[in-house]
C-alpha cells in the first residue's frame, strides 16, 4: 500500500472525539456479549463498529452522533435497541375526551375497555378509577373487547399510568379461569471467556438461560368469557396480556406487524448527558421454544381503523379454536453461536478498525479478566489514551505497539501480545545466547552453538550495550511494550528480547567481565532453530549426596512418577526443582504426599457475568462470579512418602509451575526455597484483534488452598536465596545448594514475624 494513502488513514482525534470512540466501544462490548442475537445470529457486529466509529468520533453535533450510533444499531434489526436523545420528558397533550380511556358496553353485552390515545393514562388515580369501573361491570358482561390502540408513541408517564392500574386492579386475573402464565425469555450469559481459537484448560463457554414465565393463578369469581384484545405499535402491550392470548377463549389481533420489541426491557447506557441508548438483553420463547412474539392475529389487509374494532366484535361471535398455553423449550432448535468475526488480513488495518481494537481489548477485560482488580489505574483511563494512538498509528508496527502498550496495563503474566509486527520490530533473529538478571544486572549464563567459540563472551558477563543501545534504555523500551505480573517476571520476559535483531544482521554486544573492563563481540543474528541450548543429559531424578532425592521438573514426566517415589522411598528428603515448566505431573505425584481425603489444593473463581455492567440509576450491575475448590487427585493406594519435601523456585517458576507449588504445599506442607515465583496462574484463554494478533490472559484467579493471593505475588519463600554474579562466574547453584544445606540442619531457616532471617548454611 502507497506510504500517502497509509498516512490518510491516520487520525488525530481531540479529547472529545476520543470520548466519544470511548463511550461507543463501551457500548460495543455490552451489546456484544448480553444482546441475544449476537448469541446465534451472523450478525457482523465488528464490522459495524468499525464503520461506526470514526463517524461517531467525526459528528459535530448531537444529531449527527444519533445518526452515527443509529447506523451501528442498525444491523442488529431490532425495535428494541435504539438510540435517542435526552431531554425533559415530553407530557402527554391535553385531549379532547373522545382520546381519554373508555369503558362502555357494546351491542350483545360485550364490555368494551377503549384506550383511544391513552388521553389521562398518566393520571394513576384516574387511571385506577377506569380500570375499576371496569371491573364493576365485568360481571354482567357476556363478552369482552379490550382495544389498547394508540394514535401515537406513548409518553413513559401513559405507559407507567396504563400499566400500574392493571397491577394496582388486577383485572387480568378476573378475564380467565385458567392460570395467567406469562412468556418465558431466553438471556446469555457466560462462564469464563471462551478461546476464540483453540483450546484452554479452564473449561469456559457461553451460552443462554430461560427465565420462566410467571404464573398468577385466576381469582375465584373470575369467568372465560369470550375475550378479544386489539393492538398495534402504539399500545401498552404487557406481558400478561400477551399472556392472555394462548388462552382459547381469547383472540389477540394486532393492526399490524409486531415483534416482541414492545414487551422487552431494554437496558438503558448512557452515552452523554444528551445521549442515551437502550438495547435488549432478553428475547421472549413462543409455544414452540422458538424466539419472537407469537399468538397474535394480524387484522385481514385493508381493514380500516375505525372498522377494526367491529370486525372483531364480530369474530367473538365465533368460537375460538383452543390454543395451547406459551410453554419454552419446544421443538425449536438450540441457538447455536457464530463463528468469530473474521478480519482482512494484513497488519495494519483501516481506521475504524484500529478503534475496534480498542473497543474490543477494552470489553473482554472488563467482563472476563480474572485479575482486573489487581490492575494499576484505571482500565477505562487506559481505553481512551490507546485509542489516540490506535487512531494516530501510522503504519503496522506502531499500530502493534500501540497494542502492546495498552495491553500492559492488565498486568498479567499471561496478557502474551502475539503480533507479526512485533516480531519484525524486535527482530526475528538472535544469538545462542543464555541471559538471566542476577543482581538486577543482564548476565550471561550460558554460551552455546556459535556463541560457545567467541573467546571473548564468557559465562559471568554483564551486557551493557546491544548495537550501541545502552542496555538499561533497551530494558526501559521494550518492558514498555511487556505485559507481566510484576517486574521481576518482566525482566525475565524481557532477557529472551535483548539480543534480537532481523535475521542475518550483526549483533554488536558490549559486555563487561569480571575483570571489570568492556569488551565487544559481534555476532550474525540467527534463526529460532539455532537458538535452543543442547539437551540435558544427566538423569531426570536421582539421589544426592546426603540421601536426598532430586527431581528436575522440566523433564520429569508423569510415567516416571512411581519408579521416582520408589527410588526416593527411604530419601531423607526431596528437592523438586522448579525453576522451569513441567509436565503436568502434579496431579500424579500430589497423592505420593498424603493419603488425606478431599484435600482443597487450591480456590477459583472466574467471572460468569448473565446482565451487562451498566449504571442503574445509583448502582452498578454485578458482576457475577462462579466459585469452587480444587481437590486434590485422591490417593489410590499409592504408598505415600514421610520425609520432607521443598520445591526450589524462582521467577521462571509460572502458571503449572505454581500450581504444581500449590498442590504441593497443600498435601504435605512442601516448602519453597529460591526468590518469588512469576505470580501468573490461571488457566489462560485468548482473542484476536484485526492486524492478524492474538492476544490471551489469565480466565481464572487462583489461590493458594487459605485464599491467599497468588497473582502478581507468586508463591514466597520460606527462604528467601537468589544467585550472585561470582556463584554465576563460579559455575554454582546457590539455590541449590542452599537448599541442601537447609535439609541437612532445618534450624538453619526461621522466621520471626514477617521478615525472614537468614542465618549462614552449615
Amino acid at each position: 500500500m502507497p506510504t500517502a494513502l497509509l498516512r490518510a488513514q491516520t487520525q488525530t482525534y481531540t479529547p472529545a472525539q476520543i470520548e466519544r470512540v470511548a463511550k461507543l466501544s463501551e457500548l460495543y462490548g455490552h451489546v456484544k456479549f448480553f444482546h441475544p442475537y449476537l448469541g446465534y445470529k451472523r450478525i457482523n457486529w465488528d464490522s459495524a463498529f468499525a464503520q461506526a466509529a470514526p463517524r461517531v468520533a467525526q459528528a459535530q453535533t448531537d444529531a449527527e452522533t444519533v445518526a452515527a450510533i443509529g447506523q451501528l444499531l442498525a444491523v442488529l434489526s431490532d425495535g428494541a435497541t435504539t438510540v435517542r436523545l435526552v431531554g425533559p420528558r415530553p407530557k402527554a397533550a391535553p385531549g379532547a375526551a373522545s382520546d381519554s380511556v373508555q369503558v362502555y358496553f357494546a351491542p350483545d353485552s360485550v364490555l368494551v375497555l377503549q384506550t383511544n390515545n391513552y388521553a389521562g393514562a398518566g393520571d394513576y388515580e384516574g387511571m385506577i378509577e377506569k380500570m375499576g369501573a371496569f371491573v364493576a361491570k365485568l360481571p354482567k358482561a357476556h363478552a369482552v373487547l379490550l382495544d389498547l390502540r394508540g394514535g401515537k408513541p406513548l409518553t413513559d408517564e401513559q405507559i407507567a399510568g396504563f400499566n400500574y392500574s392493571l397491577s394496582y386492579v388486577r383485572p387480568l386475573q378476573l378475564l380467565s379461569a385458567l392460570p395467567v402464565v406469562t412468556a418465558a425469555t431466553r438471556l446469555r450469559n457466560h462462564s469464563g471467556f471462551a478461546p476464540e481459537e483453540g483450546a484452554t484448560s479452564g473449561g469456559y463457554w457461553s451460552g443462554f438461560y430461560i427465565h420462566p414465565g410467571e404464573t398468577t393463578p385466576p381469582r375465584k369469581d373470575s369467568r372465560s368469557r369470550p375475550l378479544a384484545i386489539l393492538v398495534n405499535k402504539n399500545a401498552a402491550l404487557t406481558d400478561g396480556l400477551l399472556a392472555l392470548g394462548n388462552h382459547p377463549h381469547v383472540r389477540l389481533y394486532s393492526a399490524e406487524p409486531l415483534t416482541d420489541a414492545q414487551v422487552v426491557h431494554p437496558v438503558s447506557f448512557s452515552f452523554s448527558p444528551t445521549i442515551t441508548v437502550d438495547f435488549r438483553t432478553s428475547e421472549l420463547l413462543g409455544a414452540d421454544g422458538s424466539p419472537g412474539l407469537s399468538g397474535v392475529a394480524q387484522l385481514p389487509a385493508g381493514t380500516r381503523p375505525e372498522a377494526a374494532a367491529a370486525f372483531v366484535l364480530s369474530q367473538l361471535r365465533t368460537p375460538a379454536a383452543a390454543s395451547p398455553t406459551r410453554s419454552a423449550g419446544g421443538n425449536a432448535a438450540l441457538p447455536t453461536a457464530p463463528p468469530s468475526a473474521a478480519y482482512a488480513t494484513g497488519t495494519y488495518p483501516a481506521l475504524g478498525y484500529r478503534l475496534l481494537a480498542g473497543a474490543k481489548m477494552w470489553s473482554v477485560i472488563h467482563y472476563f479478566h480474572a485479575y482486573k482488580d489487581l490492575m494499576p489505574g484505571s482500565w477505562d483511563a487506559a481505553l481512551r489514551t490507546a485509542l489516540g494512538q490506535l487512531a494516530a498509528a501510522p503504519d503496522s508496527a506502531e499500530y502493534a505497539l500501540a497494542v502492546a502498550r495498552f495491553y500492559r496495563h492488565i498486568q498479567d503474566g499471561h496478557g502474551f501480545v502475539s503480533a507479526p509486527a512485533i516480531i519484525r520490530h524486535v527482530g526475528q533473529g538472535g544469538l545462542p545466547v543464555e541471559i538471566r538478571f542476577v543482581e538486577n544486572k543482564p548476565v550471561i549464563t550460558r554460551l552455546f552453538g556459535a556463541a560457545a567459540n567467541e573467546k571473548d563472551l564468557h559465562v559471568g558477563d554483564i551486557l551493557t550495550e546491544v548495537n550501541g543501545e545502552k542496555v538499561e534504555a533497551r530494558i526501559a523500551s521494550l518492558g514498555a511494550i511487556q505485559s507481566a505480573s510484576n517486574e521481576w517476571t518482566r525482566l525475565n520476559y524481557l532477557r529472551g528480547r535483548l539480543l534480537r535483531a532481523p535475521l542475518g544482521k550483526p549483533i554488536r554486544v558490549k559486555v563487561r567481565g569480571a575483570d571489570n573492563r568492556e569488551r565487544t563481540v559481534t555476532l550474525t543474528a540467527q534463526p529460532a532453530s539455532e537458538l535452543k541450548p543442547p539437551s540435558d543429559t544427566t538423569a531426570v531424578f536421582r539421589l544426592l549426596p546426603g540421601n536426598i532425592g532430586y527431581a528436575d521438573m522440566g523433564r520429569l514426566q508423569s510415567k516416571d512418577v512411581p519408579r521416582m517415589f520408589a527410588a526416593f522411598k527411604t530419601a531423607k528428603a526431596v528437592v523438586f526443582d522448579m525453576r522451569n515448566y513441567p509436565n503436568g505431573t502434579a496431579w500424579a505425584i500430589a497423592p505420593y504426599l498424603t493419603a488425606r481425603k478431599d484435600v482443597v489444593g487450591a480456590k477459583f473463581f472466574r467471572y460468569a457475568p448473565n446482565e451487562p455492567d451498566v449504571t442503574a440509576g445509583d448502582t452498578y450491575h454485578s458482576m457475577q462470579k462462579y466459585f469452587f475448590d480444587q481437590l486434590l487427585p485422591p490417593n489410590t493406594g499409592q504408598p505415600v512418602y514421610r520425609g520432607k519435601t521443598v520445591m526450589l523456585v524462582d521467577e521462571r517458576t509460572q502458571s503449572q509451575a505454581e500450581h504444581s507449588g500449590l498442590f504441593f504445599e497443600a498435601a504435605n506442607g512442601t516448602e519453597f526455597i529460591g526468590s518469588p515465583t512469576a505470580g501468573a496462574n490461571g488457566d489462560v484463554t485468548s482473542f484476536a484483534i484485526p492486524g492478524g494478533i492474538r492476544l490471551s490472559f489469565s480466565g481464572h484467579d487462583v489461590r493458594h488452598a487459605d485464599g491467599r493471593q497468588l497473582q502478581q505475588v507468586g508463591l514466597q519463600p520460606k527462604i528467601l536465596v537468589r544467585p550472585t554474579i561470582q556463584g554465576i562466574r563460579r559455575g554454582q547453584d546457590e539455590v541449590l545448594a542452599r537448599a541442601l544445606s537447609y535439609l541437612a540442619n532445618p534450624q538453619s531457616a526461621v522466621h520471626t514475624g514477617k521478615t525472614l532471617v537468614k542465618t549462614k548454611a552449615r
